[in-house]
């Protein structure tokens, strides 16, 4: 089961709001086929996929952006 919570997330992302515009949008990448940065052993979805990877300090706005920007130069 998948133990993620919003203080594992807070720390790296005080806005709560904020925190939920950006796990959405990792979530939407992960769902379209780019790679996990963190490996997923259980077969989490994307959604709480997203919220370990912030949850361990690896997503930011501009990794995010930087993914994007990478895919579509594919």
């Amino acid at each position: 089961m998948a133990r993620v919570t919003v203080e594992d997330c807070i720390r790296h992302y005080p806005n709560r709001f904020e925190m939920v515009v950006l796990s959405a949008k990792r979530a939407r990448q992960l769902l379209s086929g780019m790679s996990p940065l963190i490996e997923n052993e259980e077969g989490h979805k994307p959604t709480v996929q997203a919220l370990k990877e912030m949850g361990d300090g690896h997503i930011s706005w501009e990794n995010v952006f930087e993914m994007d920007e990478l895919e579509r130069q594919r």
